[in-house]
Order: structure tokens, then C-alpha cells, then sequence
């Protein structure tokens, strides 16, 4: 028999001969592939419903009602020129008030001589310039401009939004770090397990002269084979069970697929790795 069919004989051999423990070793793996996909997958799916949010956002610059409509032309093109401004609407007094009973559905202002409502312009930005700094940054020079009232925009709610997306980004790093080293001691104990139960075996054949590289071939294939199929087990079901839930207003965003392939590649490397080290210490 040639060395390569017998690695692969005692590679099956360890498998099968311990169904039910394979089984439990793929199950466990399976559970920490499986909880690190679902806050992946969850950060994903805050990071879009943030961006989806955030697009949105605006700034609303209130004018003097003494200005002419010279200087609120001057104040626009001022505006305009700056850095992430991707348009500016100008919104008169009688804008403002209809725009008013279109929200609170009736007419708050009935009664009232003259419309008591500013003049403001609106400002849209593009997406990659919107974040807490650059409109802190623009709303300290806004308030320096001639003919501006007051700015109005959700600062402390865009402060926090940003605050809860690091913090979920900082928790899937933690996790995945916290997750592989799991994986590893697991993949460890396993392939002690295993090798003990060949342990008169494996003492026989370095005593013929098989060398320890040689010997540990199959426990790190065995290895590689629990990781690589808890992490496609992982997604399988992740992939079926997506379709079963739904949120309204939010849309569930899976990690790319070349994205996935690279996940079970990383996880075959865990099991290499605690492969190597779990049939290092009984060699």
C-alpha cells in the first residue's frame, strides 16, 4: 500500500471507526461556526440598516427673515462649493407652512396675520461624507455665515448610531477571536482523543521507524475534516433558514458567497492547526 493510500485508510479509519464521537465533534464545531455566523451576519445587516438610515440625514439651515433674496442665493453658492454637498433645496415661508399641515394634518398657523415660519435651506450630502465629524466640522462654519439663524440636524442620534456600529464590529472581532481559539482547543481534544484510542498502534509503528510528520497526516486531515464540514453545516443552514425570516423595514444581508468560501477556508486552517496540536502531544 503506498504511503497516500495509507493516510487516507486511517483517516476514514479514525472516522468511521468512532461514528457517534466524529458526530459529536462536528456538532460542537458546528454550534460555534454557527453563532459566529449569526453575529456576522447581524452586523452586516445593522451596518446596512445604518447606511440605509444615515442617507437620509440632512441639515437645515434656518435664514434671518431680514436677508434679501440676493444674499440667500450668495449663501447657497457658499454652501455648494464646500466639500460632500451633494444638493441644496431653498424653502420659502409658504413651503414651510404647507410642509407644516402636511405633517400635523391640520393647519396650525390659521389664525395668524402673517406666516411666522423661516425661510431655511435644505442640505443633502453625499453618502461617504456622512458621518458625526464632517457635519460637526460643516455646522461650526455654517454658524460663522452671515444671515444664519440656527442649524438643525440629529447630531447626538447620529453620535450614538455610529457608537452602536463600532461596537458591534468591535464584538464580531472579540467574538471571532474568542471562537477560533475555541475551535481550536476543541479540534485539540478530539484528535487526543482519537490518537489515544491508537495509541498501541501509533507506539508500534514509530518503533518500525514511521516518522512522527508521517504518522500525524490522517489526525490532521481528521482535523481539517471536522472544521471544514461544521463550517459548511454552518451555512447550509444559514442559507435555509434565512428565507423562513423576515423583518419588516429590514433587510437581512448575508456576507458575499466568495466571502463564505473564505470563512470554511479559515476554518479548515483552525483545523490544521489544532490537528497538528492535538496529535503533536501524543507523538
Amino acid at each position: 500500500m503506498s504511503k497516500f493510500g495509507y493516510i487516507l485508510k486511517k483517516f476514514f479509519g479514525n472516522i468511521m471507526g468512532r461514528p457517534m464521537a466524529a458526530l459529536g465533534s462536528i456538532l460542537s464545531l458546528f454550534l460555534l461556526f454557527l453563532l459566529f455566523n449569526l453575529v456576522w451576519i447581524t452586523s452586516l445587516t445593522v451596518n446596512n440598516y445604518y447606511d440605509k438610515v444615515i442617507s437620509d440625514i440632512d441639515i437645515e439651515v434656518f435664514l434671518e427673515d431680514s436677508i434679501p433674496d440676493s444674499t440667500i442665493t450668495i449663501i447657497r453658492e457658499t454652501i455648494g462649493s464646500l466639500d460632500g454637498i451633494e444638493s441644496i433645496d431653498y424653502i420659502s415661508r409658504d413651503q414651510a407652512s404647507f410642509k407644516l399641515k402636511d405633517m400635523m394634518g391640520v393647519d396650525l398657523l390659521e389664525g395668524f396675520e402673517n406666516n411666522p415660519l423661516p425661510r431655511s435651506l435644505i442640505i443633502s450630502f453625499e453618502p461617504n461624507y456622512l458621518n458625526s465629524d464632517n457635519l460637526n466640522s460643516l455646522n461650526r462654519d455654517l454658524q460663522r455665515m452671515a444671515g444664519v439663524t440656527n442649524i438643525y440636524y440629529p447630531s447626538r442620534w447620529l453620535v450614538k448610531a455610529e457608537y452602536t456600529k463600532l461596537i458591534v464590529s468591535e464584538i464580531l472581532i472579540l467574538l471571532g477571536m474568542v471562537i477560533a481559539v475555541a475551535v481550536i482547543l476543541n479540534t485539540i481534544q478530539f484528535i487526543v482523543l482519537s490518537a489515544r484510542t491508537r495509541a498501541e498502534e501509533l507506539v508500534q509503528l514509530q518503533l518500525l521507524g514511521a516518522a512522527p510528520g508521517f504518522l500525524a497526516l490522517p489526525y490532521i486531515f481528521e482535523g481539517i475534516f471536522y472544521t471544514v464540514a461544521a463550517s459548511f453545516a454552518g451555512w447550509i443552514i444559514i442559507l435555509y433558514g434565512v428565507d423562513l425570516f423576515s423583518f419588516r423595514n429590514v433587510d437581512i444581508i448575508l456576507p458575499p458567497s466568495v466571502e463564505q468560501f473564505y470563512f470554511c477556508l479559515g476554518g479548515s486552517l483552525l483545523g490544521l492547526i489544532g490537528g497538528y496540536l492535538g496529535i503533536k502531544r501524543e507523538l
